[in-house]
């Protein structure tokens, strides 16, 4: 007998619920449209056409009112009106519906249940099978020999599909029983109302020894006890409640499985949607169709760019790249290699573009067959020598009369040098110039943004080096398969430039990509490469005093339990916590899991309440430490260098701000005392000091700066500490007089408010009574007034314009925000306190930013062994010898200093040393002389 045909059935509203309340109420595109329902939607869609690949596809919608609200008016009756945020998005899925060609059928006075159960009914009649694909369980009495239900599991992403098997399994009883199983029930989401005493065991036991509820009735004489209490005169009741929860398969809608052929649907047109809707992981995912083209069509291909992919693999077509290039005033570079680590990984191949279309691929390691991990097609490789290809290339790359492009660049010039090549600088980087026109895009990879910006589709790499365990290096890959991906790269890159460009200009944001952004990348390539030396044998001694340590703790924490468990475990530790030591529920919750949470937060609210927390808190924190740190950081020194070379990125934040990775060096904790011996463990090199250059309260001088609020002005420009000159004016008690606590409370609203700090926060971090928080809060705007109006003006600014800027131009959006969008509450306190953040921090990153460039050129221009090599924020580190100190010492804090001009002075602290924790001030080291501890 033939294999039945798969038809599959989408509960349109029900899924859009589902994926609405499962997924982020924050997403959104860069233009501020709410996504979470229409990306959830379009996830299931996909998963649906991947996994059970059905020959035929239709949906239902809703469309109001149906015969159950006549004939029970409290049907669903008290509902919460559908969120506004849903309804904003509804219109979008139609539209997504309509892209794939996907039928929609509806019924008046019917609900999409019963739509899709009648559906389902013909299909069957018509030898077709049925998967329904829905997010509520309604659907489960329709399962049979050829229909079965596909929903959400606990995490969205996840699908289960539920059979006759795997309903008994779940419900004890056969799908067909599960109306008789609401009747008696009820189901609270619809309000259905059953019989009241009547819960699952019971129903679940009457149902499998009498069948329905109307047997169940017909011997109600046999049930006796409390049972028979609650069912006896409530027989209409069970019935109406079973009449309206079942689903009804004679709607009048004819199913047409012509019009219903799954991949009946114009890929370009899902393309075009997922573009403006910005669903770029998902583009890989959407099916390939059969298309026939158009006329039109043709000639729009017409129109495009004709490209010219070359490997370089000979003398003759090195020499043939070489006059390209002399006849060309841009180049686009990038680089094949062997490895994501650009301090370890070797060149395997250059790839150039001179013009659009025009791409050209310089094979250089790739290896001969016999070398691969996996045999496949391709001849012995053309690879170029190194220095042939460095003797032609590298002179155009120096050359400063053409200009150079690249996406990632930070990269390639890494791998660049490190080869040999002169690369004097790059103008323009593609992914820094998206990041600066949409900072809250989470991937700004190459193939997302040729298919966002171009329309174009490439070739993701893992069809050229795989995945998982077979995946291998591109030297692996025959040039045959490299050189068109490679010269692809390059094209698209090309073509990005002029389309990023203008935007930029646009936005009037050029000057600060050409000013401050792509003169940074050069620095971050020199402060990269440099690396910074580590002491392996103090992070080996801290390791082993880290573990007995944590052993100590284990065991005092095991006594107070009264037995040994796993301290990392959660629910074994929520056991000892809240069952065996009794301690308060308040601050916790269940987890998914069914035990209550043990998390960080939790612990601190318990911290006065037993002894035993404070021993796993101290144990977590050098857990932390320990693997994060201590253990990691030896395995993380560059064989060839012995040094640490943490990477830099530009576009991780989106306020400007700088991340360090791999490993990152900017949360190293320096206010606990194994922070601070991990800090220690970074030393100069033999015959150098460390000479830390950091900001002091670079984010209140700006905050003063673009408040212009007289008082804290005034603060600044007299030299006064700023937090105790606040505690004196706002307690109105004299500097000299104001005590450390005071100071300190001062300080905590001072850097709180540029996160947005509320009066409860204030009295949970400061230990007070809130009303003595929420006083000092209100006395400190009256103190400084325009602080106050200065916050309260930058949420307005972001409420109408959609974003809120730098004193350099440089934006963050806030969509949240927007007069008509709706979004959850909570969701738009965070957008505004980030909004008023925004302007502060995203200033004080510029600032720094400008700073380091300044820096770099100048140790530069006066031929200085200086060298910078980490940025942690506010904080400079530099290398020098220990002849240069003088000089570096009096230069640095000066070009610091004149970054740019503020309304107050910009201060900088400096401080020297031969390891990055012991730092004194360079009066202190220069009196030392020979007293002081040798260098290492």
């Amino acid at each position: 007998m033939a294999e039945r045909k798969t038809l599959v059935l989408i509960d349109g509203h029900a899924l859009a619920y589902r994926a609405f309340f499962a997924l982020p109420p924050d997403m959104a595109t860069s233009k501020g449209e709410l996504t979470n329902a229409t990306y959830g939607f379009a996830v299931m869609l996909l998963n649906v056409l991947e996994q059970i690949k059905p020959d035929y596809i239709a949906a239902a919608f809703d469309v109001g009112k149906t015969f159950r609200h006549d004939r029970y008016p409290e049907y669903k009756g008290h509902r919460a009106k559908s969120p506004s945020e849903l309804d904003l998005q509804m219109e979008r899925i139609y539209e997504l519906v309509r892209a794939f060609n996907i039928p929609v059928f509806t019924a008046e006075g019917y609900e999409a249940d019963d739509v899709l159960g009648t559906l389902a009914h013909q299909a069957e009649q018509a030898g077709v099978a049925v998967v329904i694909v829905t997010g509520d369980t309604d659907a489960f009495q329709l399962v049979g020999d050829h229909i079965r239900v596909m929903t959400s599991g606990r995490r969205f992403g996840e699908t289960i599909i539920y059979d006759e098997s795997k309903i008994e399994e779940r419900y004890g009883l056969e799908p067909e029983r599960l109306v008789d199983y609401k009747g008696l029930i009820g189901d609270t989401s619809d309000n259905i109302p059953g019989i009241r005493g009547v819960g699952d065991k019971t129903a679940t036991t009457l149902l499998q020894q009498y069948g329905s509820i109307e047997n169940i009735y017909n011997h109600l004489d046999e049930i006796k006890g409390r049972f028979h209490k609650a069912l006896a005169g409530h027989r209409d009741e069970a019935l109406l409640s079973k009449e309206l929860a079942t689903i009804r398969t004679d709607a009048p809608v004819t199913l047409d499985l012509v019009a219903c052929r799954t991949r009946n649907f114009d890929r370009e047109t899902v393309m075009d949607l997922f573009r403006t809707l910005e669903f770029r992981s998902l583009v890989d995912r959407v099916p390939a169709v059969p298309t026939v083209q158009t006329p039109e069509a043709q000639a729009e291909a017409a129109k495009a760019i004709e490209v010219d992919y070359r490997a370089v693999d000979s003398e003759e077509s090195l020499a043939d790249l070489d006059r390209a290039l002399a006849k060309s005033g841009a180049v686009t570079f990038d680089v094949e290699t062997d490895d994501l680590d650009p301090i370890r990984a070797n060149l395997v191949g250059l790839a150039l573009c001179v013009a659009p279309g025009q791409g050209y691929y310089i094979p250089i390691a790739h290896r001969p067959p016999n070398q691969r991990r996996f045999e496949g097609p391709g001849d012995e490789p053309q690879n170029l020598p190194l220095a042939r290809v460095l003797e032609v290339i590298s002179p155009w790359l120096a050359d400063e009369r053409i200009a150079t492009r690249a996406h990632n660049a930070k990269f390639d010039l890494i791998v660049l040098k490190r080869h040999g090549f002169n690369v004097t600088n790059v103008d323009f980087d593609t992914m820094i110039a998206e990041w600066i026109i949409n900072p809250g895009t989470r991937n700004y990879g190459l193939k997302g943004l040729a298919w966002q910006r171009l329309s174009v589709e490439m070739t993701p790499i893992t069809d050229l080096i795989g995945s998982g365990k077979n995946q291998i290096t591109m030297d692996q890959v025959p040039v045959a398969q490299v050189a068109p991906y490679a010269a692809a790269d390059v094209d698209m890159t090309c073509r990005l430039v002029d389309v990023l460009e203008r935007e930029l200009r646009a936005r009037e944001q050029w000057q600060l990509f050409t000013a401050v952004e792509m003169p940074l990348v050069p620095v971050l390539v020199d402060m990269e490469m440099a690396g910074i030396t580590l002491d392996v044998e103090q992070l080996t001694t801290l390791d082993a005093e880290l573990h007995a340590r944590m052993a100590e703790l284990e065991a005092k924490i095991y006594e107070y339990a009264g037995y040994e468990f796993n301290i990392n475990s959660g629910p074994q530790l929520s056991e000892v916590l809240f069952n065996q030591l009794s301690l308060s529920k308040q601050a916790t919750s269940k987890t998914k899991q069914g035990y209550y949470s043990t998390a960080a937060n939790v612990l601190e609210a318990l911290k006065n309440e037993h002894p035993i927390i404070a021993l796993l808190l101290e144990h977590r924190h050098l857990s932390k430490l320990l693997s994060t740190y201590v253990e990691q950081l030896p395995l993380m020194v560059n064989p060839e260098t012995g040094r640490i070379h943490t990477d830099y990125s530009q576009t991780a934040a989106e306020t400007g701000r700088l991340s360090s990775s791999n490993p990152n060096l900017q949360n190293i904790p320096a206010r606990t005392d194994i922070g601070r011996r991990v800090r220690r463990a970074f030393v100069a090199a033999p015959g150098c000091v460390l000479l830390s250059a950091d900001y002091s309260q670079v984010e209140l001088r700006v905050l003063a700066h673009l408040s212009q609020d007289p008082g804290m002005l005034a603060a600044f420009q007299r030299g006064e500490d700023i937090h105790a000159a606040t505690a004196s004016t706002i307690l109105g008690v004299p500097i000299s007089e104001v005590t450390r606590q005071q100071r300190e409370l001062a300080k905590r609203v001072n850097f709180g408010l540029l996160y947005g700090m509320s009066a409860w926060r204030l009295a949970r971090e400061a230990s007070i009574p809130y009303e003595e928080a929420e006083a000092f809060l209100k006395r400190y705007f009256e103190s400084f007034p325009s602080i106050e109006r200065f916050l309260d003006d930058i949420v307005e600014q972001a409420r109408d314009r959609g974003y809120t800027e730098t004193i350099l131009g440089r934006r963050r959006y806030f969509p949240e925000l927007r007069g008509d969008t709706r979004v959850h509450q909570n969701v738009r306190a965070a957008a505004e306190r980030a909004a008023k953040n925004m302007p502060i921090q995203g200033s004080a990153a510029d600032i720094i930013k400008i700073a380091m460039i300044d820096l770099h050129e100048a140790l530069h221009d006066f031929g200085l062994r200086t060298r910078m090599l980490l940025q942690v924020h506010d904080e400079l580190v530099f290398e020098l010898p220990e002849n240069e100190l003088e000089e570096a010492a009096t230069m640095i804090p000066q070009i610091m200093s004149a970054a740019y001009e503020l309304t107050v002075p910009l201060k900088v602290d400096t401080k020297v040393g031969y390891n990055w924790e012991e730092m004194i001030s360079l009066e202190e080291f220069t009196e030392e002389g020979e007293a002081r501890p040798a260098g290492p």
